[in-house]
């Protein structure tokens, strides 16, 4: 998710720069790390759930059905 955001990010600063914007590196940093969090928050309003890199989620289920 987070390269995501970095991608749709850069193309609205891509965006910005066509109309003449320009910004500060630490004002990119700043709305780079304000676009993932808003995009966290937009998916998890639709129903997603964001779990970090690596995690493992529980299913008892699922584990049994691996065991087979």
């Amino acid at each position: 998710m987070k390269i995501t955001s970095m991608r749709l990010y850069a193309d609205i600063l891509a965006n910005a720069a066509r109309h003449g914007w320009d910004y500060t590196p630490e004002s990119i940093v700043g709305g780079s790390k304000r676009h993932f969090e808003e995009m966290k928050l937009q998916l998890n309003d639709a129903g997603y759930e964001i779990v970090p890199v690596g995690t493992r989620l529980y299913c008892k289920r699922l584990d049994k059905l691996a065991l087979r």
